[in-house]
């Protein structure tokens, strides 16, 4: 019997790693929501530079802005130069340098903000030690209520920290994560919490290996987490242990911007190293937004 349920096992994971086939997926929100923003990074405005041999275009100034500076600390340095973030072959690339680490960071913050929905980006992903890309979400509640983070919010829909930083083979992994304040709406008193969980992709392949999905789904009882067809992260928000109740973050009460950067460094990725392999780069194919 004990050999039965090996066998049984081994086939069960056996069949999951080889059916995982990423080129054949499409992304389907289901029937009861509707796109109602998207970005396909087609070429807006006048030719920025001439990049491999081919004109690039800044990314839409209607829907991003790009923000400067050292920004969450680590190493990088962000900036709106084109040769950091453009818009080429109907996808946005975001390139991390070596030299000055230099990256970029773009926000829809005041330009494309919304209240609940699925968030959806198709992403092929950097890989290497101390590279720590992001596709998130923050809480605006700044013009209104006069608050910020933690207490406005965060959903990050996809983290990871490249290279074996922590024992781990990082490339392969996805990490998913939410942080508020839980012990009030308002700035005081303030103690940042979050509720994190992971997923390894099923054939042990680098996340950089293939474009994927990174989704997640918030409604006003639930925020879900995913990647392609895994639901890996799910979180009940009207009723949570260690915190304050109801939560102003995720009750709809103000509308979330969306974040696509590569950061370069920092105590979780740990810095980069003569393993490291440079430029480093994040290619967007699309992001949507679709509601009910």
């Amino acid at each position: 019997m004990f050999r039965l349920i090996n066998l049984i096992l081994f086939v069960f994971l056996f069949a999951n790693v080889f059916s995982w086939n990423p080129s054949n997926y499409s992304y389907d929100p289901g029937s009861n929501y509707h796109l109602v923003w998207q970005d396909d990074f087609e070429n807006v405005g006048p030719v920025k530079a001439t990049i491999n041999g081919a004109p690039a275009y800044a990314p839409n100034p209607s829907n991003w802005i790009l923000k400067t500076g050292n920004i969450n600390g680590g190493l990088q340095n962000y900036t709106d130069s084109i040769e950091n973030a453009y818009i080429q072959n109907d996808q946005l690339t975001i390139v991390a340098y070596k030299e000055g680490y230099t990256s970029a960071m773009l926000s829809s913050v005041y330009l494309q903000q919304f209240t609940f929905g699925k968030f959806a980006a198709k992403i092929r992903l950097p890989y290497g030690q101390g590279l720590w890309p992001a596709w998130w979400l923050v809480g605006n509640a700044w013009d209104k209520y006069k608050l910020y983070w933690p207490t406005v919010g965060e959903i990050d829909i996809l983290e990871m920290i490249g290279g074996r930083q922590w024992g781990n083979s990082n490339d392969k992994i996805a990490y998913g994560a939410i942080h508020w304040n839980n012990a009030s709406n308002s700035m005081t008193p303030l103690n940042h919490a979050q509720n994190q969980t992971k997923w390894q992709t099923p054939d042990g392949s680098l996340l950089h290996d293939n474009s994927l999905v990174y989704w997640t789904e918030w409604t006003p009882k639930n925020i879900s987490i995913g990647v392609n067809e895994f639901t890996y992260f799910q979180f009940n928000t009207t009723n949570i242990s260690g915190s304050i109740n109801p939560v102003d973050a995720w009750s709809g009460k103000w509308p979330f911007y969306m974040i696509l950067n590569i950061a370069i460094g920092g105590s979780w990725p740990g810095s980069p190293d003569n393993t490291t392999v440079w430029p480093q780069k994040m290619i967007v194919d699309w992001v949507r937004v679709y509601q009910q």
